[in-house]
């Protein structure tokens, strides 16, 4: 982008000096009345018929799972599409647009909708909502620092937002529906959002209770077999979570999880899933087969 700038420079800076100087030694005999030609020369870049906004087409991110889309619309303004991904089964979209000023670098916008989208397991959508209310505010762009600078105006006071130039890493939008499928036919969204998020909710709150229901038995812990709810709430009543397993459990986000054919791995193997009803006609249900990370208190 910086590279498309400076080009815009010293072309305008090279039009000036052919108009200033003409085509070289012949210059020296022409008349005073030639001089006006400068002029000319100034106002030929306002009439190529390129949007300003073209130096700045492109993505910015943040780090918080936002990007900002920067288009171009009409002749001379501009289109900002700003989308939150925080969740591959929800996001949301603000779409602004507004002339763009080349001196100031800032886009003026007075339009801007939020609509939200909630996904289906297969990436459609499956709903959307626009709010009522447009939202102003404006845009700077800055070329020394690659960034791009949004600033929404509300009664209550200004939220800026600074957008660095590149996508974000971090945007997390839905894969491949049959991601888990190895394992059980199970909805990927129900195995993500419900099955996945109650079983690491409940082993990093150390909820045996909320676990015990979700284990297929027996299981062993430890090299201790338990044999049903009872025998593993019996067993885990002087029981703690190692700080390292919980730290691994942590950074679970449940979105495409390891599978393989013995299962799906939660964190780095503190907690494994399977589906005994898999390629069956019976109901899909997902059951702990392995918890580890488990010591004395």
């Amino acid at each position: 982008m910086k590279k498309k700038l400076i080009t815009l420079v010293l072309s305008l800076a090279l039009v000036l000096s052919l108009a200033a100087c003409g085509t070289g030694p012949a210059a020296e005999n022409k008349t005073p009345a030639a001089e006006p030609q400068v002029t000319e020369a100034v106002e030929m870049p306002e009439e190529d018929g390129q949007n300003p906004i073209m130096n700045f087409v492109g993505v910015y991110s943040t780090e918080y799972n936002t990007e900002a889309l920067v288009e171009v619309e009409g002749a001379d303004g501009a289109k900002i599409t700003v989308t939150w991904a925080g969740s591959p089964w929800f996001h949301t979209q603000t779409v602004m647009s507004g002339p763009f000023d080349p001196e100031t670098l800032t886009m003026t916008f007075a339009d801007a909708v939020l609509t939200e989208y909630t996904y289906a397991s297969d990436g459609s959508v499956a709903e959307e909502k626009a709010s009522d209310t447009k939202g102003k505010g404006h845009a700077v762009f800055d070329p020394e620092n690659n960034s791009l600078t949004i600033t929404e105006e509300f009664e209550s006071g200004n939220i800026e937002t600074v957008y660095a130039w590149g996508s974000s890493p971090d945007m997390k939008y839905v894969s491949n529906p049959d991601h888990y499928a190895p394992v059980t036919a199970m909805d990927k969204f129900q195995v993500e959002t419900v099955v996945a998020f109650n079983v690491r909710t409940a082993y990093l709150e150390q909820n045996w209770y909320a676990l015990a229901d979700m284990i297929r038995y027996p299981i062993t812990i430890n090299g201790t077999e338990l044999v049903d709810a009872d025998a593993f709430l019996g067993y885990m009543m002087d029981k703690t979570v190692a700080e390292s397993d919980r730290d691994a459990m942590l950074e679970e986000d449940y979105l495409d999880m390891f599978v393989n054919g013995q299962g799906i791995c939660m964190g780095s193997g503190q907690i494994w899933l399977n589906d005994p009803n898999y390629m069956t006609d019976e109901e899909p249900t997902l059951q702990i087969i392995a918890i580890s990370g488990i010591v004395d208190r």
